[in-house]
């Protein structure tokens, strides 16, 4: 068989692609952002960023494939608007230490308190897919007091029953992109049941991907929440 010897820029490209289309975007942290290391109560490490100040904080949990990295784009208008933004690797993702047996209400426990006993007076969630339905099933738990919803499927973390008992308690924005089923449908679904629209985008993007065809829903994120935050 011919052996074929790819150049090293195309080999340099395609690797490039794959890990982009893996969610592993080669992203540097957002400027003026700080590394942090947050333990959990099992003894794994949980790789952050952290950026902003002030006693509002927003944590973003990424979803099953993804990592931390996908929230950078929304990470600095926020804490341009005035949050403390946490944005962290659950374990066994990135550096944060762990195995594949993995522990996401546990991580989300860790970083809330880790925000709480270093000066957060209030803690909204933000998620995506899989860390979305984390968020829905862990916000009455952890007192949040907003939470934003990028593509959840319905069905983990049992997120369906986790929204009724949400409904009226906290402000919601559930999000998805009208080619990306069946998350759009589950959207419909949790906003039907919390009682509010879903915010539908164009495209086919899942999770933090609908920032790309979508930047415009950056802005409204940071909009809702500034919303909550002020509200009585």
């Amino acid at each position: 068989m011919r052996r074929v010897v790819l150049p090293p820029l195309v080999l340099l490209l395609v690797a490039t692609m794959v890990l982009s289309a893996c969610g592993r975007a080669l992203a540097e942290p957002p400027e003026g952002s700080t590394p942090v290391t947050i333990d959990t109560p099992d003894g794994e490490q949980l790789d952050a960023i952290e950026m902003g100040s002030g006693p509002d904080v927003a944590i973003m949990s990424h979803g099953d494939t993804g990592t931390k990295e996908g929230f950078y784009r929304l990470v600095e208008p926020l804490a341009a608007a005035g949050w403390r933004v946490i944005d962290y690797d659950a374990r066994g993702v990135g550096t944060s230490t762990g195995g594949p047996e993995d522990d996401r209400p546990t991580d989300l426990r860790a970083v809330v308190d880790y925000a709480r006993d270093t000066g957060a007076e209030s803690i909204v969630l933000v998620g995506a897919s899989l860390g979305a339905s984390l968020s829905i099933a862990m916000a009455g738990e952890l007192d949040a007091t907003a939470l934003v919803s990028l593509s959840a499927p319905a069905l983990v973390f049992n997120a369906g029953d986790a929204a009724a008992d949400l409904r009226d308690t906290i402000p919601v924005m559930i999000a998805a992109a009208e080619g990306n089923e069946p998350y759009v449908s589950d959207a419909r679904s949790l906003a039907a049941t919390l009682g509010i629209d879903p915010v539908i985008v164009s495209g086919d993007g899942h999770g933090t991907g609908m920032f790309g065809d979508n930047p415009a829903l950056i802005t409204q994120i940071v909009t809702f929440l500034d919303q909550t935050r002020d509200a009585p």
